[in-house]
C-alpha cells in the first residue's frame, strides 16, 4: 500500500469562519485529522485548535497530538507526534494536521513538517491568517504601511529586548507576551500607541488601546500586542 499524504491545514486565529475555503475543503476530504493539544486531563482535551475544529463540523475522525506548550524535551514530543501520524500514513490514509493561525508561523506543524520531510513523506501546506493580521483588522488600524518595517517577537526574554526593537522606525508585534509582567508600566514609559488583544476571534476576545485597562489584567497565553512606530 502506498504512503498517504500529509497536509498541514491552518485554521486561522480563532473565528472558524476565518479558515480558507481551501483549508476547509482539505479537512472535509481528509481520512483523518490530528490536532495539537497541550494536555489531556481526566478525559478532557485542552486544545485551542480543537475548539475551532468542533465549530467547523467536519466529518473525518479528529485525534489529539499531545504537545506541551512549554517545558523540556519538546523535540521528543514532536517526534512522538510524527510517529503517530506516520502510522496512519503507512495505512494509505491522507492525514490532515491542523494548527491555529498560520501553519508555518510560530506553529507546531512547522516542527512536524521538518521531521516528515526527512522521512520523505509527501507533504502539502495550506496557509491561513495569523493572529497579528486578524488583530490589525480588529483594531481597524494598518499593521504597517508605506516603507515602514515590521518586526515580530515571540516570548521576549525581557523588556530590554522590546526597547531595543522600538529604537527602529518600525511597528512591533509581540506574541506570547504573557512571559513578562508589568506591561502597563512598560507601555506608560514608552508613550506609544498600541493595540492589545487576547483570544482573538473567539467569544472570549478582549482588546484595548488604553494602558489603564492592563494595570490589573492577567495576560493569558493567547495574547499579543501591536506597538506602533
Amino acid at each position: 500500500m502506498s504512503l498517504g499524504k500529509l497536509i498541514g491545514v491552518a485554521l486561522g486565529p480563532g473565528d472558524p469562519e476565518l479558515i480558507t475555503l481551501k483549508g476547509l475543503k482539505a479537512l472535509q476530504n481528509a481520512d483523518l485529522i490530528f490536532y495539537p493539544a497541550s494536555s489531556i486531563k481526566e478525559s478532557k482535551v485542552i486544545s485551542f485548535s480543537y475548539d475551532i475544529l468542533k465549530q467547523l463540523n467536519v466529518e473525518p475522525e479528529c485525534l489529539p497530538l499531545v504537545i506541551p506548550m512549554t517545558g523540556k524535551n519538546r523535540e521528543m514530543h514532536y517526534q512522538k507526534a510524527f510517529d503517530e501520524i506516520h502510522e496512519e500514513l503507512k495505512k494509505g490514509k491522507n492525514v490532515a494536521v491542523v494548527s491555529e493561525g498560520d501553519a508555518l508561523f510560530y506553529s507546531t506543524f512547522g516542527y512536524i513538517l521538518k521531521i516528515a520531510q526527512e522521512a520523505n513523506v509527501d507533504c502539502k501546506v495550506i496557509p491561513g491568517i495569523p493572529a497579528f493580521i486578524a488583530t490589525g483588522a480588529e483594531g481597524e488600524n494598518p499593521v504597517t504601511e508605506g516603507n515602514q518595517a515590521l518586526k515580530v517577537i515571540a516570548r521576549p526574554i525581557g523588556f530590554e529586548e522590546i526597547e531595543e526593537a522600538l529604537k527602529e522606525n518600525q511597528t512591533l508585534v509581540v506574541m506570547k507576551m504573557s512571559v513578562l509582567d508589568k506591561w502597563s508600566d512598560f507601555l506608560e514609559k514608552q508613550n506609544r500607541s498600541f493595540f492589545y488583544i487576547e483570544r482573538v476571534g473567539t467569544p472570549q476576545q478582549y482588546s484595548t488601546s488604553d494602558v489603564q485597562d492592563l494595570k490589573l489584567r492577567t495576560i493569558p497565553y493567547f495574547s499579543l500586542i501591536i506597538i506602533y512606530a
